[in-house]
């Protein structure tokens, strides 16, 4: 692994510092050529022929200069770098197609990312949720019949979750749109009708008051209902007196007993 640093980091200097790495690789081969006419010399001949006689046993210059920068350089940053200065000459040249072609890859650039962003939103993006990897979303099926998921009847799921042995907690949501009056305009709202459990199986705590309790799914118990932060702020002035007072949802009277943060 050290070697392998080292031998990137002298790729590196070697591909910011060109010029210096040529001169001393130079200096490097003239003083190979001096040893080797040295060499000749001692053999008995004459300083031209033992001159001559170590430049074409080292080899050209030019060419081991070249071999050099290729062993010692960056080779794919450096075609990359040849490349893009290529395409901005050829780009320079026609005005036209390069506005065609930064325009191009806007549009794709752009589609792209919304694309990545839905996904990631939908699919990558963990839930923010603890252990949200072990939240699962339970569907009954009918295949026989086309239906590949659909929801349950109440009935079905106090079934479901009796007769449960693989997880450790059971929880149901139905989403409805109700009416919210009393608060100036009459505003169309997304509620949730939920099990007790589902807040503590989320394990989500309200920002103020309580979370739903046991005793608050029974027949018969009093209407309760936990705000949104963001109903909270929009419609109530973020006022903290509203938890324990009562609202209207499609005419029905409903105790806030909380509000949920977002």
């Amino acid at each position: 692994m050290l070697t392998w640093i080292r031998a990137l980091a002298s790729r590196t200097h070697a591909w910011l510092s060109p010029r210096a790495v040529d001169d001393e690789f130079e200096r490097e081969m003239e003083s190979h050529l001096e040893l080797l006419t040295q060499e000749n010399i001692r053999r008995g001949m004459t300083p031209e022929s033992a001159a001559r006689a170590a430049r074409l046993r080292l080899g050209g210059l030019t060419q081991l200069k070249e071999t050099n920068r290729e062993l010692r350089g960056l080779p794919i940053l450096e075609t990359i770098l040849q490349d893009v200065r290529y395409a901005f000459r050829m780009l320079r040249k026609s005005p036209g197609f390069a506005a065609v072609a930064v325009l191009t890859l806007a549009l794709g650039i752009g589609a792209n990312t919304a694309i990545f962003s839905v996904v990631y939103a939908t699919v990558l993006k963990p839930l923010p949720y603890a252990d949200s990897e072990q939240l699962l979303n339970v569907f009954q099926a009918k295949p026989q019949e086309g239906v590949a998921g659909t929801g349950w009847s109440y009935p079905n799921f106090v079934e479901l979750r009796g007769q449960n042995r693989i997880f450790s907690e059971v929880a149901g949501a139905q989403f409805h749109q109700l009416t919210l009056s009393g608060h100036g305009e009459p505003l169309v709202v997304d509620t949730s009708v939920v099990t007790p459990d589902l807040l503590s199986l989320l394990g989500a705590k309200p920002l103020a008051g309580r979370a739903f309790i046991g005793d608050d799914g029974k027949p018969g118990a009093p209407s309760v209902v936990i705000l949104s932060e963001s109903l909270w702020r929009d419609v109530f002035g973020a006022d903290p007196s509203v938890v324990g007072s009562a609202i209207s949802l499609d005419r029905r009277s409903f105790t806030v007993i909380g509000i949920m943060a977002a």
